[in-house]
């Protein structure tokens, strides 16, 4: 029977995906701004991640108790003093708008995308699609192409935005500005962390808690290097042979980028390192009480790798704010051309989910 049910609702998304399809022209144009064109089916990647986004932002907004219901009616929720469908129709085309915007600005100051840099995101994409993509977007009429294009077109953001504030850009901000924000935001540590195992008994704790005091001990004294300890903990056996890239990598491969709240690199460990003097350890059990954490507090300013490597980051730190303000202004001169056919087809309450069982 379960068997039966499960062919049954194979069937019915199929039905559904050729009904949502078959009613309406290939590639047929949903949205213009200007000479920029969405698609229905792209139109409906935007409706998908953006009612993603919407059920995220519910979901944060529950109690603990609330979090723990299977059945969770999201579209009695008010997102931004709004009925979730709106929200959710709004969103995805405030999307559109916004990366309507991007193509256009790139385009009125000859700023391209280098097809390389399309072909890594679409590698990137086939895997996702392959993994995730697929199940969700294929039952609401969203193909793989039009998935690549639509991530593929986040890259027009990424490009204005050099454009504006890289290195030689129209707005460029200095490399000692640059540094300094690195510097203030970022920091650099050794960390390894063990999880209590299911069941453990206070002595199992304590024990574990010890094997890592006797690490931080040989550390200091000198007799291992936190490589050492690391390999050891983990059974790490291989030479680990030099790699034959020629990308500049960091002088110590351990040490783990923490960044502030701010940062795309928040990390738990950020308040604790940053309290901490260049090569202190510590050892501690962690905040949530599952395990233990050994932590050695690096100097990021020792190792001109991290200037490279957190560039762009510490430049959108710098200049977000101005950026999508600038951006904001342009879009709200942008009109949109919609064809309310191809767009009304498609409705938030109808969007299939993905089965996991």
């Amino acid at each position: 029977m379960k068997t039966v049910k499960k062919i049954t609702a194979i069937l019915l998304t199929a039905i559904m995906a050729l009904a949502v399809a078959g009613c309406h022209k290939k590639d047929e144009i949903a949205v213009k701004y200007g000479d920029v064109e969405f698609t229905s089916a792209y139109y409906m990647c935007a409706l998908i991640n953006a009612d993603m986004e919407a059920k995220s932002k519910v979901q944060e907004s529950l109690t603990d108790e609330e979090k723990q219901s299977s059945d969770i009616d999201y579209y009695s929720k008010k997102i931004d003093d709004k009925d979730y469908v709106t929200w959710v129709e709004d969103t995805a085309m405030d999307n559109l708008k916004k990366v309507a915007a991007y193509k256009l600005l790139c385009k009125e100051n000859n700023v391209e995308i280098d097809e390389e840099e399309i072909q890594n995101v679409e590698s990137n994409v086939s895997y996702i699609w392959a993994n995730y993509g697929a199940m969700y977007f294929e039952p609401n009429g969203v193909g793989e192409n039009t998935y690549k294009t639509y991530t593929s077109d986040s890259l027009y953001a990424e490009k204005y935005f050099e454009h504006l504030y890289g290195e030689k850009g129209e707005k460029a901000i200095s490399s000692a500005d640059v540094k300094s924000e690195i510097y203030k935001s970022f920091i650099i540590a050794d960390l390894l962390t063990a999880s209590y195992e299911s069941g453990a008994t206070d002595d199992d704790k304590k024990a574990l808690k010890t094997t890592f005091e006797n690490y931080a001990k040989d550390i200091k004294a000198g007799k291992k290097t936190f490589e050492a300890i690391y390999k050891e903990y983990n059974n790490v056996t291989d030479d680990d042979s030099a790699s034959d890239s020629e990308e500049e990598t960091a002088k110590d491969k351990y040490a783990q980028i923490m960044g502030s709240e701010d940062t795309n690199r928040t990390s738990d460990y950020y308040d604790i390192a940053k309290g901490m003097k260049t090569g202190e350890i510590k050892v501690e059990e962690t905040e949530d009480g599952t395990g233990v954490y050994l932590l050695v507090k690096q100097d990021i300013k020792a190792d001109s790798y991290y200037l490279t490597e957190l560039d762009s980051e510490a430049r959108h730190l710098i200049a977000d704010e101005e950026y999508e303000k600038t951006v904001d202004e342009y879009a709200k001169t942008l009109k949109a051309d919609i064809n309310n056919y191809a767009v009304k087809q498609f409705k938030v309450k109808k969007i299939v989910e993905p089965s996991y069982q």
